[in-house]
């Protein structure tokens, strides 16, 4: 019954966009349609829910910025 339900458009998914050289810790979890720009880090145990912007060291659940490096 899954592949029916993806078929009739149903269930679906939103991809996700990682920019260059990002660094994600052990467990993370990315939620379709986010973006996370170049340079990024991602904290072990993060749930990503947003969109993390270049250069920003984000974590938590929800993940949230809490560091941008220069």
């Amino acid at each position: 019954t899954e592949i029916l339900t993806k078929k009739k458009g149903l269930e679906y998914a939103f991809p996700i966009t990682v920019g260059n050289n990002v660094w994600f810790g052990g467990n993370v979890t990315v939620l379709g349609g986010v973006t996370i720009g170049n340079n990024a880090v991602i904290g072990a145990g993060s749930v990503v829910t947003k969109d993390v912007p270049s250069n920003g060291v984000a974590a938590g659940n929800p993940c949230k910025i809490i560091k941008h490096l220069s």
